[in-house]
């Protein structure tokens, strides 16, 4: 979203707080979860002040979500 007037307009009529891009690329092909942490509006204000604080609290999210994931038996294990 590089417009910030868009993303403000799309923020107050449906009430959006993030934009998620990066991911989109793969959701249509590949089952995915994404795991952001957010560092920036992404307007003119961007800057990578905390691009390295952030990488790593989505870095620590993965690593909880990976713990505590159950991979359910799959049907071919149970015959």
């Amino acid at each position: 979203m590089k417009s910030g007037m868009d993303g403000d307009r799309l923020a107050a009529t449906d009430e959006i707080i993030a934009f998620e891009m990066e991911g989109a690329g793969v959701w249509e092909q590949y089952p995915t979860v994404v795991i952001k942490a957010a560092c920036d509006y992404a307007d003119s204000h961007k800057n990578k002040k905390w691009q390295s604080y952030t990488a790593a609290t989505a870095a620590a999210c993965l690593k909880v979500f990976l713990n505590e994931w159950v991979i359910p038996d799959s049907p071919a294990d149970q015959g």
